[in-house]
């Protein structure tokens, strides 16, 4: 019996689909895929161990037909390198990068959780709306991760010079505790990267592009800032700004865009006059007319919401997620 055993043991790690295990890295058993996109696949797994030891995480793997590009792979590992070092809680943390004969994987901390668009959907789903001080607490949060990512030095003292340039509602998870996390650094630029496209590829979601990305003339932490004001724009108004699906019809509507019309794109009955004038001013055409950097987005936002006395948490994003996702109450464990 011993040999069958080896025999079903040394083909699991070639294995697909659920159930599968990766044996040369340890075991991991595949439960369910959480999403996919352009490069890869992302699935929930548990991790077991010695003496009972489980975990789950997320595991990213890139997809077969991917591996023989080498521009994909430097971007996957990329991406696990300069998150590595991102250590915040508003950020998706990153444990491992490795590889066996047939994938490359990143190993992920797992969000029990929902995405924003998830969440814009079931909210909306019901003919409602994100609460104002849930929407401004869940993306005030994420500029505080997003301020560090920004600001992050080497071990050396070097500036990284990181640019998410993907920032969207599906990008940015909120646990079932209330927790808002930044994740998905797949085509985010940095000093140490390898791929140097800057310029030549036009990276991330139409409706979030910023101005200067779309016109080819570079990225910085500001197009990061642009994009967060979209989104929470849109939480806010349960509309997009910019529904486009091409950068030239992108182009040519920032080309018409007049700030008459971005101010009435915010109704004053969902959008506090203080607060559309916070998002006016992040998402301006112009980079330098915004904020300076997420950091001073962030105070501003915090201010709105003491200055009208709204003090949300994260208990009070929990409450609200488990309105919407009344399952969730069912799991204890996270």
């Amino acid at each position: 019996m011993r040999w069958p055993r080896l025999l079903e043991r040394f083909f699991a790690r070639f294995r697909r689909g659920p159930g599968r295990i990766i044996v040369s890295t340890g075991s991991y058993r595949f439960l369910r895929v959480l999403g996919k996109g352009g490069m890869g696949e992302v699935w929930l797994a548990e991790k077991s161990g010695l003496a009972g030891f489980s975990k789950l995480v997320a595991m990213k793997l890139i997809l077969t037909e991917k591996l023989r590009d080498q521009r994909t792979l430097e971007m996957f590992t990329d991406e696990a390198r300069l998150v590595a070092n991102l250590i915040h809680p508003n950020i998706v943390q990153v444990f491992q990068l490795g590889r066996t004969r047939r994938e490359h994987y990143i190993v992920m901390e797992h969000v029990f959780g929902t995405s924003v668009l998830q969440l814009m959907e079931r909210v909306q789903a019901k003919s409602q709306r994100i609460p104002v001080d849930i929407a401004v607490y869940i993306i005030a949060r994420i500029l505080h991760g997003l301020h560090y990512a920004h600001n992050k030095h080497t071990r050396n003292g070097e500036h990284v010079g990181i640019v998410h340039r993907d920032i969207c509602p599906s990008n940015i998870l909120v646990s079932f505790r209330g927790i808002p996390k930044l994740t998905d650094f797949g085509v985010a630029k940095a000093t140490t990267s390898r791929v140097d496209d800057e310029g030549n590829i036009i990276w991330g979601k139409f409706p979030y592009m910023a101005p200067e990305a779309v016109r080819r003339q570079g990225t910085s932490p500001r197009s990061d800032i642009y994009a967060v004001g979209l989104v929470l724009r849109e939480m806010l108004t349960g509309e997009l700004a910019h529904n486009v699906g091409s950068t030239r019809a992108l182009k040519n509507l920032l080309d018409k865009e007049s700030e008459i019309e971005r101010v009435a794109a915010m109704p004053p009955e969902l959008v506090p006059e203080p607060l559309a004038a916070i998002v006016l001013r992040a998402t301006q055409h112009d980079a330098d007319s915004r904020h300076a950097d997420a950091a001073e987005f962030a105070r501003e936002l915090e201010q709105f919401l003491l200055l009208n006395f709204l003090f949300p948490d994260e208990d009070r994003v929990s409450g609200f997620l488990a309105e919407h996702f009344p399952d969730a109450r069912k799991h204890r464990w996270w």
